[in-house]
């Protein structure tokens, strides 16, 4: 019996032939893609192993225009359909996968105008080498053809080796490719709490996996479905949370949950927030407990019932709680609030201001300075007379943003990877000087997860990414030792939730317990209990969250008010020779908003455009100035 691929192709040919022999047409570019795309989408969609489709002893037509084309195209291609099986990802509008051993051959069907495509991301594996076929000097080490993101693997090719037709990206890649598989595997330890989260989730239904936002939407067929597979060393009864939003028009939905032989089911209700209806996360428990058998089982989830609409409901994740996992969650509580410092002197500064100053900070003017030149360059008594002037009651500035490198000798970083801080201790140095006027440094730090070089050699791209934490916990112990009381604070710009908080959040208080600590969470619900405020990126919208929101059961509860929002560039000035946005907000605008935060101590910062050369824009200083009047009374 011939395979669907092999078929497919002879049917092509077939076609092909008997419409050139009717009407003489010529071969053009086209026709010739037309049939390259249907072939590989055929050897994508075949799960058994694709044969030689030009091997067969049967007569098939003899071969002139396309057919020619395809017979060229399949001599140099033909690694990545030969022997090889469809998959490990599901095919899209834009590219189809296939593999075979240690190697997965992404052909890109279209680029839709780009350089660049995202595939699922893969962060439990080292992808080990990346090349086009037919292009052997076109490897990943000379301009980065991939990267290794929590939000995506990104596939970069310069529009210069695009062929317009198949572009075929290979990867060698660490354990069998088969294993990337939706739903993938989840190996799951019943002693802590089981997350289900879109990456390893298996859509149906016409239900979308947004990677960057990790959550799943899509609900308006009866049969959109979620599935995932677990595997489990003792049969329990797991307590649910889920993780979702919906607005008023989803109410009569019903969430149903399988696994085996157990069903619960869950009504929807309207989730509420800061974010706006569409994107109003809550953690929501609900009343049953289901059975999960031991060993390798299916969980899915759909939606079930009628209602006016489910295009806004999005679901992030599914929590399993086993009643040792609930246990330890109830310990792990009552160990943070034992450890939180107090708040008080973050709620009497009122107000703050931030910057984003990093690796991908542009001057205002001409050339970027390489990292440690600009750091050497940064001029700390211009910096804190500009601080003065806003009337801030203490500062957030950049330690890391996605590319690690710090600004100050750390050898727990240089022990893993050489040149990656600075000899002047900029951070230090601010401290001191921002004393002088009694206004706290906290530090935003990120741990560079983006960075593809920083997480291979820190050990993230692998299933077991204690390595990893453990050198973050390092040097946030030797931040501690070597600042002390100079830094008030931290401010974690991830929202991973596979973090080891309570040991971060020891190493956090090291030289200093009465530091304050937020993990950002974004518009999700916060990720743990070891933290003193809220992480509140508002964004460019000046919000004030309900007060249930930080109420028990709410979605930031026990946790100081805060938000965080950008008053001219959104976040970064981050594009060279551009001046820095004009102010998003009139100042009146500003000032009511500021004082109407106060008035609830919800504690805001404002974060200002900064280029590398260490300017602001003359407009948003002038109206700090007026907000410092308005606030500080001088």
């Amino acid at each position: 019996m011939l395979s669907p691929f092999f078929a497919i192709l002879l049917a092509l040919i077939y076609v092909v032939s008997i419409v050139h022999a009717q009407e003489e047409i010529m071969p053009n570019q086209g026709t010739t893609k037309a049939l390259i795309v249907d072939l590989v989408r055929a050897a994508g969609s075949d799960s058994e192993i694709n044969a030689n489709p030009l091997s067969d002893s049967q007569e098939r037509p003899q071969f002139s225009g396309a057919e020619e084309a395809i017979e060229k195209w399949i001599d140099e291609n033909g690694e990545s359909i030969i022997d090889t099986r469809g998959g490990p990802f599901e095919p899209t509008d834009q590219y189809v996968t296939t593999y075979k051993d240690g190697r997965i051959y992404v052909h890109v069907l279209s680029w839709d105008g780009k350089n660049n495509i995202a595939l699922p991301a893969i962060t439990d594996r080292v992808v080990k080498n990346a090349w086009i076929l037919g292009h052997p000097t076109a490897d990943g080490a000379s301009w980065g053809i991939v990267r290794q993101h929590p939000w995506g693997f990104l596939i970069v090719v310069p529009e210069e080796y695009q062929n317009g037709v198949d572009d075929i990206v290979v990867l060698d890649i660490e354990a069998d490719p088969a294993t990337l598989k939706k739903p993938r595997l989840v190996e799951a330890d019943p002693s802590s709490v089981i997350y289900l989260f879109g990456d390893s989730a298996k859509t149906g239904g016409g239900l979308v996996h947004l990677q960057a936002q990790d959550w799943i939407e899509g609900w308006n067929k009866p049969s959109a479905s979620l599935s995932w597979k677990v595997k489990l060393p003792v049969a329990s009864d797991y307590e649910l949370a889920l993780t979702y939003t919906a607005d008023v028009d989803a109410t009569g939905l019903v969430f149903e949950i399988v696994a085996e032989q157990s069903k619960i089911t869950w009504t929807v209700r309207q989730t509420t927030g800061w974010a706006g209806n569409s994107q109003n996360f809550e953690r929501i428990p609900l009343r049953e407990t289901l059975h999960v058998p031991k060993g390798e089982s299916t969980i899915t989830l759909h939606l079930i019932g009628e209602a006016n609409s489910a295009e806004n409901v999005k679901v992030h994740s599914l929590a399993l709680i086993s009643s040792t996992a609930a246990k330890v969650m109830i310990d792990s509580r009552k160990k943070a609030q034992q450890m939180r410092a107090s708040t008080d002197w973050f709620v009497k500064a009122k107000y703050g201001v931030m910057f984003h100053w990093s690796t991908t900070t542009q001057p205002l003017r001409g050339p970027q300075k390489s990292y440690p030149d600009a750091v050497n360059a940064f001029d700390i008594d211009a910096f804190a007379d500009m601080v003065r002037e806003t009337g801030a009651g203490y500062v957030i500035f950049t330690s890391v943003h996605g590319i690690m490198h710090f600004p100050a000798p750390l050898k727990s970083i240089e022990a893993v990877m050489p040149e990656r801080t600075c000899r002047r201790d900029l951070i230090g140095e601010m401290a001191d000087k921002l004393q002088e006027h009694g206004i706290p440094l906290i530090l935003y730090f990120h741990h560079g997860v983006g960075d593809t070089e920083w997480m291979k050699a820190t050990g993230f791209l692998s299933p077991d990414k204690s390595r990893f934490f453990r050198i973050e916990r390092d040097i946030l112990t030797e931040i501690g030792h070597r600042y002390g009381k100079k830094v008030a604070g931290y401010w974690f710009d991830d929202r991973y939730p596979l973090q080891p908080f309570a040991e971060l959040y020891e190493a956090t208080k090291v030289g200093n317990p009465d530091r304050i600590v937020a993990w950002n969470s974004w518009i999700l619900p916060k990720t743990t209990e070891f933290q003193e405020y809220y992480g509140g990126e508002f964004g460019g919208a000046l919000v004030t969250p309900p007060a249930s929101f930080f109420s028990e059961n709410g979605s930031a509860s026990g946790l100081q008010p805060h938000g965080m929002i950008f008053l001219d560039d959104p976040w970064q000035h981050g594009y060279p020779d551009t001046d820095i946005a004009a102010p998003l907000f009139a100042t009146q605008r500003l000032i009511d908003y500021v004082q109407t935060c106060i008035a609830q101590k919800l504690v805001i910062t404002m974060n200002m455009g900064i280029t590398q050369d260490g300017k602001v824009s003359s407009a948003t200083l002038e109206q700090m100035r007026s907000l410092r009047r308005a606030i500080r009374r001088k």
